[in-house]
């Protein structure tokens, strides 16, 4: 079964910082589904949402996250198990 997660993060807006929020994403097998940035009251900060979809376990990608030097906070909300329209459950 598929799993949605919505990510919250709040991060430094330095050169790179998406793309290795995204990069760490994607090479831990999830599939983003929404991605959304806006600046935030943190000086140079930015308010990330992002959604994701993924068959693995995604409680240590809150660990992963927060090991990137620009992530200043991350929070996840787990939503619902999807069934595979291939009849995997």
């Amino acid at each position: 079964m598929t799993t949605s997660t919505n990510i919250n993060i709040i991060a430094k807006n330095t050169m790179g910082s998406l793309e290795r929020i995204l990069r760490l994403l994607r090479h831990r097998g999830f599939n983003v589904t929404f991605f959304q940035a806006n600046r935030c009251e943190l000086e140079d900060g930015l308010n990330i949402t992002v959604q994701v979809n993924t068959e693995r376990e995604s409680s240590n990608i809150f660990c992963q996250l927060n090991k990137l030097t620009d992530v200043v906070e991350v929070n996840m909300n787990y939503q619902q198990k999807l069934r595979s329209c291939l009849g995997d459950g």
